[in-house]
């Protein structure tokens, strides 16, 4: 199993590949890709899963907001300033921080690819 969850900026996506499913352990196996370059491989329970897919529609809805994701050594957000502003930032421990301007309709994609792993 491979799904693809794009979160695309204006030039440039940093990418969440969900690789597997473990259903005996109710986890998800990911690797974090921004453009061609692996950055970070991932397991997170269903409850980390869920809970993150759920602030992230919450955020998307209500405006303005924080969606804060945080596993190991990787950090991403995605701030919601205004309607139709959102910028993605996302770092690895020890680096400096990137942020990829993009707006609520190109996030909207991939809030709609996140969705049930079963």
């Amino acid at each position: 199993m491979k799904h693809i969850i794009s979160f695309a900026g204006y030039d440039e996506t940093i990418d969440w590949h969900i690789i597997e499913v473990n259903q005996a352990l109710a986890t998800l196996q990911l690797e974090v890709w921004h453009q061609e370059i692996k950055l970070h491989q991932m397991t997170l329970s269903f409850s980390e899963y869920d809970r993150f897919a759920r602030e992230f529609r919450v955020v998307h809805e209500q405006l303005p907001g924080i969606v804060f994701f945080e596993k190991g050594d990787f950090t991403f957000e995605l701030i919601y300033d205004r309607l139709g502003h959102v910028r993605i930032e996302w770092c690895l421990a020890g680096e400096p921080k990137h942020v990829l301007p993009s707006d609520q309709s190109y996030v909207g994609q991939a809030l709609a690819l996140i969705g049930v792993y079963t």
